[in-house]
């Protein structure tokens, strides 16, 4: 059986992929069966865990494997930040992988479905933010701090449980969500073929 470790920064972006990732990989792939997504704490954590995972993989014998990385950018430099991951990953080993940057974090993507976000916070009136010049493109924005802002109840690891079953994958406005969703659609093929 084919496998594949999913390795992101913080316990909230695992919690929306858990919700999210089934909806959109198909079988034979099966959260915790055969691809799993492991939390840590921070980007400092992540980066000091790859060499292990790398080496662990690339030294699997048995059937296809794979790795993914995803890192908020926050304030780095997207391609900087990118080519640091892919160098720790290949320093480590040479199982296939795929690094995903998220510009600029997890809640832009959240700001990229504000009917989403309506739907798990239903006092907040999305109307009144949509058409606002600063949500236009939800990956320049400061989304975390925006959406507490505007929703101040947000928490991070609930907010990831509540807002992820409402997103739509086709409609979501955040480039970054798109390009991350169409890649690891693209990398689980390519695993299990």
């Amino acid at each position: 059986m084919a496998r594949i470790e999913i390795l992101v920064e913080e316990p909230s972006m695992k919690e929306f992929l858990t919700i999210l990732l089934p909806k959109v990989i198909e079988k034979p792939w099966e959260l915790n069966t055969n691809y799993f997504i492991r939390s840590f704490e921070g980007k400092n954590d992540l980066q000091k865990n790859i060499p292990s995972k790398v080496k662990y993989l690339s030294n699997w014998n048995h059937e296809p494997v794979g790795v993914v990385i995803m890192q908020d950018q926050d304030s780095s430099d997207c391609k900087i930040l990118k080519q640091k991951l892919l160098d720790i990953c290949s320093q480590n080993g040479n199982c296939p992988k795929l690094v995903r940057i998220i510009c600029k974090e997890l809640e832009s993507w959240y700001i990229g479905d504000f009917d989403a976000v309506n739907k798990a916070y239903p006092k907040f009136n999305h109307q009144n933010f949509m058409k606002k010049a600063k949500y236009r493109n939800p990956d320049i924005c400061n989304a975390s701090y925006e959406i507490k802002r505007i929703i101040p109840e947000f928490q991070k690891v609930g907010g990831a449980k509540k807002i992820a079953p409402f997103i739509d994958i086709q409609k979501n406005k955040s480039e970054s969500f798109q390009q991350t969703i169409s890649g690891l659609v693209r990398f689980f093929d390519a695993i299990k073929n």
